[in-house]
Protein backbone atom coordinates (compact mmCIF):
# COMPACT_ATOMS: atom_id res chain seq x y z
CA UNK A 1 0.00 0.00 0.00
CA UNK A 2 1.71 3.46 -1.12
CA UNK A 3 0.89 6.48 0.74
CA UNK A 4 1.74 9.87 -0.99
CA UNK A 5 2.15 12.69 1.62
CA UNK A 6 3.55 16.24 1.08
CA UNK A 7 4.83 18.49 3.55
CA UNK A 8 4.13 22.31 2.41
CA UNK A 9 7.38 24.37 3.59
CA UNK A 10 7.83 27.25 1.99
CA UNK A 11 5.03 26.83 -0.29
CA UNK A 12 2.13 29.59 -0.74
CA UNK A 13 -1.24 28.98 -1.78
CA UNK A 14 -0.28 30.06 -5.48
CA UNK A 15 2.66 27.78 -5.89
CA UNK A 16 0.67 25.12 -3.95
CA UNK A 17 -2.23 25.41 -6.95
CA UNK A 18 -0.30 25.30 -9.05
CA UNK A 19 1.62 21.83 -7.73
CA UNK A 20 -1.54 20.81 -8.16
CA UNK A 21 -2.13 21.33 -11.57
CA UNK A 22 1.04 20.58 -12.87
CA UNK A 23 1.05 17.20 -10.80
CA UNK A 24 -2.35 15.27 -10.62
CA UNK A 25 -1.96 12.79 -7.59
CA UNK A 26 -2.74 9.25 -8.31
CA UNK A 27 -5.49 8.77 -5.82
CA UNK A 28 -5.78 10.48 -2.29
CA UNK A 29 -2.56 11.93 -0.49
CA UNK A 30 -2.16 13.04 3.10
CA UNK A 31 -1.06 16.77 3.41
CA UNK A 32 0.64 18.51 6.22
CA UNK A 33 0.07 22.04 6.27
CA UNK A 34 2.68 24.46 7.57
CA UNK A 35 -0.29 27.68 6.62
CA UNK A 36 -3.87 27.73 5.23
CA UNK A 37 -4.23 26.82 1.56
CA UNK A 38 -7.49 28.35 0.21
CA UNK A 39 -6.65 25.31 -2.66
CA UNK A 40 -7.07 22.53 -0.95
CA UNK A 41 -10.85 23.44 -0.01
CA UNK A 42 -12.98 20.92 -0.51
CA UNK A 43 -10.09 18.41 -1.45
CA UNK A 44 -11.11 14.42 -1.32
CA UNK A 45 -6.77 14.31 0.35
CA UNK A 46 -6.31 14.41 4.07
CA UNK A 47 -5.51 17.53 5.58
CA UNK A 48 -2.95 17.11 8.67
CA UNK A 49 -1.14 20.20 10.58
CA UNK A 50 2.73 20.37 9.64
CA UNK A 51 3.85 22.28 12.60
CA UNK A 52 6.95 24.19 13.75
CA UNK A 53 7.80 22.99 17.45
CA UNK A 54 11.43 24.78 18.71
CA UNK A 55 9.81 24.42 22.18
CA UNK A 56 8.81 21.54 23.54
CA UNK A 57 7.53 23.33 26.85
CA UNK A 58 5.43 25.61 24.76
CA UNK A 59 4.18 23.76 21.60
CA UNK A 60 0.55 23.58 21.48
CA UNK A 61 -0.85 26.48 20.68
CA UNK A 62 1.05 26.16 16.60
CA UNK A 63 -0.76 23.53 16.31
CA UNK A 64 -4.16 23.99 17.76
CA UNK A 65 -3.96 27.01 15.06
CA UNK A 66 -3.57 25.09 12.12
CA UNK A 67 -6.06 22.70 13.09
CA UNK A 68 -8.21 24.92 13.97
CA UNK A 69 -7.98 25.97 10.27
CA UNK A 70 -8.88 22.83 8.60
CA UNK A 71 -12.48 21.36 7.40
CA UNK A 72 -12.32 18.63 9.72
CA UNK A 73 -10.56 17.52 13.04
CA UNK A 74 -7.42 16.08 11.92
CA UNK A 75 -6.32 12.55 12.41
CA UNK A 76 -2.49 12.58 12.50
CA UNK A 77 0.29 15.17 12.29
CA UNK A 78 3.70 15.49 11.19
CA UNK A 79 5.84 18.17 12.93
CA UNK A 80 8.22 20.08 10.89
CA UNK A 81 11.53 18.37 10.94
CA UNK A 82 9.59 15.14 12.10
CA UNK A 83 10.39 16.68 15.85
CA UNK A 84 8.97 14.20 18.47
CA UNK A 85 9.42 13.15 22.09
CA UNK A 86 7.78 10.46 24.16
CA UNK A 87 6.03 13.51 25.80
CA UNK A 88 4.61 14.90 23.11
CA UNK A 89 3.74 11.36 21.84
CA UNK A 90 1.04 10.81 25.04
CA UNK A 91 -0.15 14.74 24.85
CA UNK A 92 -0.89 14.14 20.89
CA UNK A 93 -3.11 11.20 22.08
CA UNK A 94 -4.84 13.45 24.92
CA UNK A 95 -5.62 15.77 22.02
CA UNK A 96 -7.43 12.58 19.97
CA UNK A 97 -4.75 12.35 17.48
CA UNK A 98 -4.64 8.33 16.35
CA UNK A 99 -1.14 8.63 14.58
CA UNK A 100 1.97 10.42 14.08
CA UNK A 101 4.62 9.92 11.26
CA UNK A 102 8.06 11.53 11.19
CA UNK A 103 10.28 7.88 11.73
CA UNK A 104 12.27 7.87 8.88
CA UNK A 105 13.06 4.46 7.80
CA UNK A 106 14.49 4.74 4.68
CA UNK A 107 14.28 1.92 1.47
CA UNK A 108 13.22 -0.56 4.72
CA UNK A 109 10.40 -2.54 3.27
CA UNK A 110 7.88 -4.39 4.88
CA UNK A 111 7.18 -1.47 7.44
CA UNK A 112 3.61 -1.39 8.94
CA UNK A 113 1.65 0.82 11.62
CA UNK A 114 3.32 1.26 14.33
CA UNK A 115 1.85 1.16 17.83
CA UNK A 116 3.55 3.31 20.27
CA UNK A 117 3.41 2.70 23.90
CA UNK A 118 2.09 5.90 25.23
CA UNK A 119 -1.32 5.66 22.99
CA UNK A 120 -0.34 6.72 19.23
CA UNK A 121 0.35 4.81 15.96
CA UNK A 122 3.40 5.63 13.93
CA UNK A 123 3.09 5.21 10.06
CA UNK A 124 6.88 5.11 9.23
CA UNK A 125 8.15 6.93 6.33
CA UNK A 126 9.99 4.84 3.79
CA UNK A 127 11.48 7.88 1.22
CA UNK A 128 11.89 11.15 2.14
CA UNK A 129 12.88 13.57 -0.94
CA UNK A 130 15.79 15.62 1.62
CA UNK A 131 16.28 12.75 2.79
CA UNK A 132 17.64 10.99 -0.28
CA UNK A 133 19.37 13.68 -1.77
CA UNK A 134 21.17 14.34 1.52
CA UNK A 135 22.25 10.50 2.08
CA UNK A 136 25.66 11.20 0.56
CA UNK A 137 26.54 14.24 2.65
CA UNK A 138 25.28 12.58 5.87
CA UNK A 139 26.77 9.44 5.07
CA UNK A 140 29.25 9.51 2.78
CA UNK A 141 30.80 6.06 3.18
CA UNK A 142 27.37 4.86 2.10
CA UNK A 143 28.35 5.67 -1.79
CA UNK A 144 24.40 6.58 -2.04
CA UNK A 145 23.08 7.64 -5.08
CA UNK A 146 19.53 9.63 -4.80
CA UNK A 147 16.58 8.59 -6.74
CA UNK A 148 17.36 4.83 -7.51
CA UNK A 149 15.00 3.27 -9.27
CA UNK A 150 15.06 0.06 -7.00
CA UNK A 151 13.13 2.31 -4.16
CA UNK A 152 9.87 2.75 -6.65
CA UNK A 153 10.21 -0.64 -8.01
CA UNK A 154 10.46 -2.32 -4.42
CA UNK A 155 7.27 -0.05 -3.64
CA UNK A 156 5.25 -1.00 -6.80
CA UNK A 157 5.99 -4.64 -6.34
CA UNK A 158 6.16 -5.37 -2.93
CA UNK A 159 3.80 -5.97 0.15
CA UNK A 160 3.02 -3.74 2.93
CA UNK A 161 2.96 -0.09 3.80
CA UNK A 162 5.16 2.39 1.55
CA UNK A 163 4.78 6.31 3.22
CA UNK A 164 6.07 8.35 0.68
CA UNK A 165 6.94 11.98 2.08
CA UNK A 166 7.77 14.86 -0.75
CA UNK A 167 7.79 18.29 -0.61
CA UNK A 168 6.23 20.26 -3.58
CA UNK A 169 9.07 22.78 -3.08
CA UNK A 170 11.17 20.14 -3.93
CA UNK A 171 9.20 19.11 -7.28
CA UNK A 172 8.55 22.55 -8.27
CA UNK A 173 12.55 23.22 -8.28
CA UNK A 174 13.69 19.36 -9.51
CA UNK A 175 15.50 19.80 -6.29
CA UNK A 176 19.54 17.64 -7.10
CA UNK A 177 21.31 18.36 -3.99
CA UNK A 178 21.36 20.31 -0.94
CA UNK A 179 23.56 23.50 -1.85
CA UNK A 180 21.33 23.94 -5.38
CA UNK A 181 18.52 24.02 -2.49
CA UNK A 182 19.87 26.12 -0.49
CA UNK A 183 20.23 28.77 -3.25
CA UNK A 184 16.61 28.52 -4.65
CA UNK A 185 15.76 28.41 -1.34
CA UNK A 186 16.92 31.95 -0.75
CA UNK A 187 15.46 33.22 -4.35
CA UNK A 188 11.99 31.98 -3.53
CA UNK A 189 12.24 33.69 0.36
CA UNK A 190 13.77 36.76 -0.41
CA UNK A 191 13.26 37.98 -4.03
CA UNK A 192 9.44 36.14 -4.39
CA UNK A 193 10.82 33.84 -7.50
CA UNK A 194 8.45 31.06 -7.97
CA UNK A 195 9.82 28.02 -7.73
CA UNK A 196 8.60 26.10 -10.55
CA UNK A 197 10.59 29.37 -13.02
CA UNK A 198 13.82 28.08 -11.19
CA UNK A 199 13.83 24.40 -11.61
CA UNK A 200 17.01 22.65 -12.33
CA UNK A 201 18.06 20.31 -15.44
CA UNK A 202 18.19 16.89 -15.09
CA UNK A 203 17.10 14.03 -12.81
CA UNK A 204 15.70 15.27 -9.20
CA UNK A 205 12.66 15.20 -6.96
CA UNK A 206 10.29 16.12 -9.67
CA UNK A 207 11.53 13.67 -12.34
CA UNK A 208 11.77 11.11 -9.81
CA UNK A 209 8.23 11.88 -8.24
CA UNK A 210 6.72 11.27 -12.19
CA UNK A 211 8.34 8.38 -12.09
CA UNK A 212 6.80 6.94 -8.96
CA UNK A 213 3.32 8.25 -10.39
CA UNK A 214 4.12 6.66 -13.93
CA UNK A 215 4.89 3.28 -12.48
CA UNK A 216 2.15 2.89 -10.29
CA UNK A 217 -0.20 4.00 -12.94
CA UNK A 218 1.34 0.95 -15.19
CA UNK A 219 1.34 -1.29 -11.78
CA UNK A 220 -2.75 0.40 -11.06
CA UNK A 221 -1.63 1.19 -7.89
CA UNK A 222 -3.64 4.35 -6.04
CA UNK A 223 -2.31 6.48 -3.27
CA UNK A 224 -3.71 5.66 -0.10
CA UNK A 225 -3.96 8.31 3.03
CA UNK A 226 -2.57 7.89 5.83
CA UNK A 227 -5.90 7.39 7.79
CA UNK A 228 -6.74 4.78 5.17
CA UNK A 229 -3.25 2.96 5.37
CA UNK A 230 -3.98 2.52 9.30
CA UNK A 231 -7.63 1.52 9.30
CA UNK A 232 -6.31 -0.80 6.53
CA UNK A 233 -2.77 -2.33 8.17
CA UNK A 234 -3.15 -1.57 11.49
CA UNK A 235 -2.39 -4.86 13.71
CA UNK A 236 -6.02 -5.45 15.82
Amino acid sequence: MICLTFDTDWMTDRTLARFLKDFPIPGRATFFLHDKFPSLAGSAHELCPHPFIDNLSDWHSALATLAGALPAPPRGVRPHSCVFSHMVGVELRAMDYQYVSQATNLFQAKLAPLRHPWGIWELPIYYMDNMDFCMAMNWPDLKHEPFNSDVIRIATEGDGLFVFDFHPIHIALNTRNHDEYQAAKSKVLHDGVSPFEIACPGRGVRTFFEELCDAMSKQRQVSFTCSEALASLAPR
